[in-house]
């Protein structure tokens, strides 16, 4: 395969750019491209706890204590001990956070219209339904060497 035919190159232009689009986008909220996946899953799951939201961005732990820190700092999430465990903590977006909310997915909309431009409905679904099959491969992959290494 020539470099230039290589995945992960793309994937990786793809995602710096990303990044330098949400940054500049989020200044304004005092927030940066690290914590608006995190916020994002908060609105699609109010009062779940750290550990659950690490799995579902499919993130670190270690990532999400300081990604969720940042939301607490900035007054986006409260933290309630859990009605269940009185040692874990569920988080909870804040009204501040509920203000940011349009903008936020207005954002996102945004960005997936300057990638997509120039494709066709059929290519757009096409394009949807390979990354999420590259995504699985992944995933499968990632899980059975985390589960060999312990």
């Amino acid at each position: 395969m020539l470099q230039k035919d290589r995945l992960g190159k793309h994937i990786s232009l793809i995602y710096r750019y990303s990044q330098i689009f949400f940054n500049s986008e989020l200044k304004k909220y005092n927030l940066g491209s690290g914590q608006y996946i995190f916020l994002i899953s908060l609105f699609e799951n109010n009062g779940i706890s750290q550990e659950q939201l690490s799995a579902i961005v499919k993130i670190d732990k270690a990532t999400t204590a300081r990604a969720v820190a940042k939301l607490v700092n900035e007054n986006y999430v409260i933290r309630k001990v859990s009605a269940n465990d009185k040692r874990a903590y569920n988080l909870y977006t804040t009204a501040k956070a509920d203000s940011i909310k349009n903008s936020l997915f207005e954002m996102l909309d945004s960005w997936n219209n300057i990638m997509l431009d120039n494709l066709d409905n059929e290519e757009k679904e096409l394009l949807l339904k390979l990354i999420e099959k590259v995504g699985v491969n992944i995933l499968n992959k990632t899980n059975h060497l985390e589960q060999s290494t312990k």
